[in-house]
């Protein structure tokens, strides 16, 4: 026995024959009444001419066909017809008319008294009637067609373009239920005006009134150029409310409801966009041969990220973690099917791995962001600190000299500025390996910077959890500041302070200012939802071993020079003696191989004097008390 056709599907299938049909329709009536208002009768048949009307009629429908065919007037979606489509419609009228008024006046009428007033009639009826057809059927279903019971009440905030774009696909799409219920904008012009019926209710210092008062659910920021200051505004306009602070994308995406996503951090501490020479990054990096150590991580693999759009001729991918570079390995095959890349499973302590590396590799560029980086942790592991951030950039350094590479650049820390941590005093130990390495064959350089936002094992993404986990949330210290930047801002400026970099130099980043990291708790629990101290908890845990209540970038006396680009400045300070290093460094590894760690600490001072450890038992070891913090 065979199935009953589908009905809906032949419809869907062939519904240009039914658009078809009805339009000739449209086109016919629109004739008519042409003709019946031009003669003031109900009959234009029974009018002295009235004997051309059927022929005529016969034409404009038979034009009207293939000028609507031509113009793709069979093919659109009515219930999402736009300005773009009643433009389509007047260019196809207009045309058809120019090819009807002739044919009928000179050939069925044959010059006759024939009223052309009839024409002119006809086109101003013909876009009436398929124009208005089409925008009633979109306005029946924006305006009548059911929103799903218990949507969720919305206050969009601005009532320019992007929101006037959100709202109507608010209307379009009733099953996502979504119910805006209002604007807010602080232009007062647009105070009490209508956007497709929805209110601008008042500007941004009402919001809290207006989202109590309407019981809104959800404000959604339709203002994609939003600067932090303008998104911090917002924020605390939100505070006293339950509603959840959403936003849409930036103005390059298309909205869509569901592109729109929760506000973030990164938004309210947002910085101007980085401006790149990348006209000077492709020379450096196209058809080159790099190296990045630590590319499973949040900068290493970044860094792959934006190399990767300079067309080089080949990455390689060094890390520890199986797991990231498995990862990493999906994302580049999907993002960069080009892009020729070998993953390296490899430990950058382990000297004949790494040069086996170098051989095979033949790299123009090495990019070191392999480190161990989590103050607390060092702490607790001073001698594999001092293997994997001082022995292993060694190691590096060696091959990359011994291989004739033409550029390594270190990615550095402001923890190795007047450090008081194991993992600041590495770092900084690093830098003076390659500052005091000589450059007659590899132009050796590092970068500082601060914190990233949304990193591994950063403080944002432990902050998240433990509010999903209902608080407290835990921060050591009520004053403790941080300077933060994105990640991609941060890679940014390393490759463009990477093709800078003649060698030899330090380069600091431009951090902004520090934030205080209880205001950033504060923010992320109001993010959420939730009043802080109220609802979610914020306890003090006290500084941990190694860590400052601020951050530096460089000390006084080193002084800093402006460089070529106004985000990246140049560290003035003394070139390291290369032999003085290297003893120092090798009596220090010393330290480290025989696992003697008060050796350690004492050869680590000597490496790095303004070392002052933050932790008693260091202090012990080295017989003096910490520097106090300043105020």
């Amino acid at each position: 026995m065979e199935d009953t056709p589908d009905v809906r599907n032949w419809f869907l299938k062939h519904r240009g024959i039914p658009v078809a049909l009805l339009n000739m329709v449209l086109t016919a009536l629109a004739f008519y009444a042409a003709f019946a208002f031009r003669l003031d009768t109900t009959s234009p048949w029974n009018h002295h001419y009235g004997r051309f009307f059927l022929p005529a009629l016969g034409v404009v429908v038979a034009v009207r066909f293939l000028t609507f065919l031509a113009f793709n007037l069979f093919r659109g979606m009515w219930r999402y017809v736009s300005i773009s489509d009643l433009m389509n419609i007047i260019q196809a009228v207009t045309l058809g008319s120019g090819l009807i008024a002739p044919i009928v006046i000179f050939a069925l009428a044959s010059g006759e008294d024939y009223s052309g007033s009839v024409f002119i009639l006809d086109w101003a009826f013909c876009i009436l009637f398929t124009g208005g057809v089409r925008f009633a059927i979109r306005a029946f279903r924006e305006t009548f067609s059911p929103m799903r019971d218990g949507g969720r009440k919305v206050l969009i905030v601005g009532a320019g373009d992007a929101g006037e774009m959100l709202l109507r696909e608010m209307r379009i799409h009733k099953h996502l239920a979504y119910r805006p219920v209002g604007f807010v904008d602080d232009d007062p012009v647009k105070r009490g005006r209508d956007i497709h019926g929805v209110t601008v209710l008042g500007g941004i210092a009402d919001l809290s009134l207006i989202a109590e008062r309407e019981g809104v659910d959800e404000i959604v920021v339709a203002v994609p150029s939003a600067t932090g200051r303008q998104m911090e505004r917002i924020l605390e306009a939100c505070k006293v409310t339950q509603a959840r602070l959403r936003r849409i994308p930036s103005e390059e995406d298309i909205i869509r409801l569901t592109s729109i996503r929760d506000v973030d951090v990164v938004d309210l501490l947002s910085r101007p966009p980085v401006r790149l020479d990348e006209d000077q990054l492709r020379a450096e990096l196209s058809g080159s041969r790099v190296l990045i150590t630590g590319a499973g991580g949040s900068i290493g693999s970044e860094i792959v990220r934006q190399i990767a759009q300079f067309a080089p001729e080949h990455l390689c991918l060094l890390d520890w973690s199986e797991n990231s570079l498995f990862f990493l390995e999906r994302e580049l095959l999907d993002g960069f099917p080009e892009l020729r890349f070998t993953l390296c499973v490899a430990d950058i302590k382990d000297a004949d791995r790494v040069d086996q590396i170098f051989t095979e590799g033949n790299f123009h560029h090495v990019f070191h962001a392999a480190a161990f980086k989590h103050v607390p942790l060092m702490e607790s592991n001073p001698i594999e600190a001092v293997k994997n951030n001082i022995a292993g950039t060694g190691g590096l350094v060696f091959c990359a000299r011994r291989h004739n590479v033409k550029k390594f650049v270190l990615i550095s820390s402001d923890k190795a500025v007047r450090p008081t941590s194991v993992m600041g005093a590495t770092k900084r130990g690093a830098e003076l390996l390659l500052s005091s390495t000589p450059r007659d064959r590899t132009q050796f350089l590092s970068v500082r910077f601060g914190n990233v936002l949304g990193s591994q094992g950063s403080v944002i993404p432990l902050f998240k959890k433990q509010i999903k986990a209902g608080g407290p949330l835990t921060v050591t210290h009520p004053d403790v500041v941080r300077y933060f930047m994105t990640i991609p801002e941060a890679v940014q400026l390393v490759l463009q302070a990477g093709v800078m970099g003649r060698g030899g130099e330090i380069f600091l980043l431009d951090m902004g200012k520090q934030v205080k990291i209880v205001d950033l708790a504060k923010k992320l629990i109001a993010l959420s939802g939730f009043r802080a101290d109220e609802d979610i908890k914020i306890e003090f845990t006290g500084l941990r071993p190694g860590e400052k209540l601020y951050e530096e970038l460089l000390v006084e006396a080193e002084g800093v020079t402006k460089s070529a680009h106004e985000k990246i400045w140049v560290l003035n300070g003394e070139t390291p003696d290369p032999e003085i290093t290297a003893r120092l460094v090798s009596t220090l590894l010393d330290s480290a191989a025989r696992g003697d760690l008060t050796s350690l600490i004492r050869d680590l001072r000597e490496l790095v004097p303004e070392y002052r450890p933050n932790n008693a038992r260091f202090q012990e070891i080295l017989g003096e008390a910490v520097v106090p913090e300043r105020e």
